[in-house]
């Protein structure tokens, strides 16, 4: 009876590893398939030749969500590599960075926001793919900051890419995010010298922009009602920030200093040179 138990046990067991092993064929082929669908529908729309603009953009939407759903963690690198990927459509961009941050772990998106925040900055191109994945991925990494599941240096790493962030960016909107988090997660920026750069620059990029004075010019006024100097350079925690706007102004005057200075040395040698030489032809007269 007990070897009739333990048969039974082992073939039920072998049956269930039969059926596990069955279903990770089925998904990976699935999966397999997806991937080739996703990528030939980024390849057409890549070409900007196709009529079928939006039957393909929603074919690579479901695409992803299939791979989504799969749990399938070794597709990870996949979607960041699609969202990171400049030339691909940019709402498929968005719809693959969303997989990634719902895949990922609060400290994976910590390392992701980073990079994604990257891109277009040096082009300045539309960058209405990130709108959304922005907010997700920061609303995701400060639900794991309540819950101390982020690590300190993870956090540090993170604000430091924040900071420079500030420095470049030129979305009001997507700057709202990272500023909101920065006032709660970093020591001096809502009275930084950076923060007060940050919002100098958005507004004078666009000075018709009502909604946009109305949203952001209280902020750049916060800054500007603490005392010049009272308020905090980063630059002495963060030394890799670029050079503030005010150090180009007072720079000037130093410039001329140093041309006028340089002048008169030259004049100096100059004539002590002459003096030398004309003490030297005298004495070889004598």
């Amino acid at each position: 009876m007990k070897h009739t138990l333990r048969i039974k046990w082992l073939a039920s067991g072998i049956a269930a590893l039969s059926f596990a092993g069955s279903v990770e064929a089925v998904t990976n082929d699935l999966n397999a398939a997806h991937k080739a669908t996703l990528e030939r529908d980024i390849g057409l729309l890549n070409t900007g030749k196709t009529v079928n603009v939006s039957y393909l953009k929603g074919e690579a939407w479901r695409m992803i969500d299939a791979l989504e759903k799969s749990g399938d963690r070794s597709l990870l690198p996949y979607f960041a590599e699609i969202s990171l990927d400049a030339a691909n459509p940019e709402t498929v961009r968005s719809h693959a960075a969303a997989a990634y941050i719902k895949s990922v772990t609060a400290e994976e998106c910590a390392t992701f926001l980073p990079k994604i925040l990257k891109i277009d900055d040096v082009n300045k191109k539309i960058i209405s793919w990130r709108y959304d994945v922005t907010p997700a991925c920061l609303n995701k990494i400060e639900a794991a900051i309540t819950k101390q599941e982020m690590s300190k240096d993870t956090l540090a790493r993170l604000v430091d890419a924040l900071v420079m962030y500030t420095q470049f960016a030129y979305s009001a909107s997507e700057a709202r995010h990272v500023d909101d988090f920065l006032v709660r997660h970093c020591e001096g920026y809502p009275t930084s010298w950076q923060r007060l750069t940050l919002w100098t620059k958005i507004l004078d990029a666009d000075k018709k922009n009502e909604v946009k004075w109305k949203n952001c010019l209280p902020i750049k006024q916060s800054v500007e009602a603490v005392p010049p100097r009272k308020r905090v350079d980063l630059r002495k925690r963060f030394p890799d920030l670029p050079p503030l706007p005010e150090d180009k102004n007072a720079g000037r005057p130093l410039k001329v200093t140093l041309a006028i200075v340089s002048a008169f040395v030259a004049v100096c040698v100059a004539v002590w040179i002459a003096a030398k030489r004309m003490k030297t032809q005298t004495h070889e007269k004598e």
